[in-house]
């Protein structure tokens, strides 16, 4: 209970703040009024001159406040046939997605949920308030420039990543996936850069569509830096702050990726090697969500 309230009170600091901004005039939005960072992979083009097919791989942050228009919009005009939600259980029981007629849903646990509450019950407690806690968040060392790599190395990773590219080859001709996580960000992002990865875009790319969280999020992040500031946080000391809340660093998908190249090769290594998925139905990928 007392993790649970932890998480909670994180993820309420997170959400204070509504956002609106130019991101429902760019061209990867998929035009949902009620979630936010809600955008698809579809128009982006591979190395080799493929184009990734509209409105088949979406990407947001959580589903809990999703409203009936954007409900069908989902099933009707993107034909929805699986949620993967990326989160940690806890996270889930305290802001759990709708359940779809008709629309799968799986939990990948992304993040190893016990050393995670090992970690932050030897640091947090109840005490203080939201920002005191922020700040104990980060200084734990689970939020740092290497959290990508953290994330993507363990076991739980690797096995909620593996079930993750399962589902997109299993996913049924002319219907959509839809991958999330809270902020849909961070455990997302990393989605993002692996199928990316798999379908042949470039680094140019995949940093392109990470970056675009903070478009997504712009307005929020605004009121977030606003508010840091104004209770006594200096300027210099923001953005290992921010990371914990809606905005992304390049540094972090920079630094995995170079990670990935130094230990395997690159992305689509870590795919096979650790991901068990093969040459062959890494090309059944392409052939399912890339066109002329």
């Amino acid at each position: 209970m007392k993790f649970r309230l932890i998480i909670l009170s994180i993820l309420i600091f997170s959400c204070f703040f509504s956002a609106k901004s130019e991101a429902e005039n760019n061209l990867q939005s998929i035009n949902l009024k009620s979630v936010g960072n809600a955008r698809e992979l579809g128009g982006y083009y591979t190395i080799n001159g493929k184009k990734i097919k509209h409105g088949v791989l979406l990407r947001t942050a959580a589903l809990n406040k999703i409203s009936s228009e954007d409900l069908t919009r989902l099933t009707k005009d993107y034909n929805l046939s699986v949620i993967a939600d990326l989160r940690m259980s806890y996270e889930v029981a305290a802001k759990p997605d709708p359940l779809i007629d008709g629309v799968k849903y799986v939990n990948l646990r992304v993040i190893d949920e016990d050393l995670y509450r090992k970690t932050l019950e030897k640091k947090l407690n109840m005490e203080g308030n939201a920002m005191e806690r922020l700040k104990l968040i980060v200084d734990s060392g689970i939020v740092s420039q290497d959290m990508y790599i953290n994330f993507i190395s363990t076991d739980y990773a690797k096995k909620a990543y593996r079930e993750f590219f399962r589902e997109l080859i299993n996913l049924p001709p002319e219907r959509s996936l839809l991958f999330h996580c809270t902020q849909g960000k961070d455990r997302t992002g990393l989605a993002s850069m692996l199928i990316l990865s798999a379908l042949g875009a470039s680094e140019e790319i995949i940093l392109e569509d990470f970056l675009l969280t903070n478009i997504f999020n712009a307005d929020l992040i605004a009121g977030q830096r606003k508010m840091l500031l104004s209770r006594g946080m200096k300027e210099s000391e923001l953005e290992k702050y921010m990371i914990v809340l809606d905005e992304v660093n390049p540094k972090l998908i920079n630094k995995v990726l170079d990670w990935l190249k130094e230990n395997y090769g690159s992305p689509v290594g870590y795919i096979t090697k650790e991901l068990g998925v093969s040459e062959e139905e890494i090309e059944a990928l392409k052939a399912k969500f890339l066109e002329d």
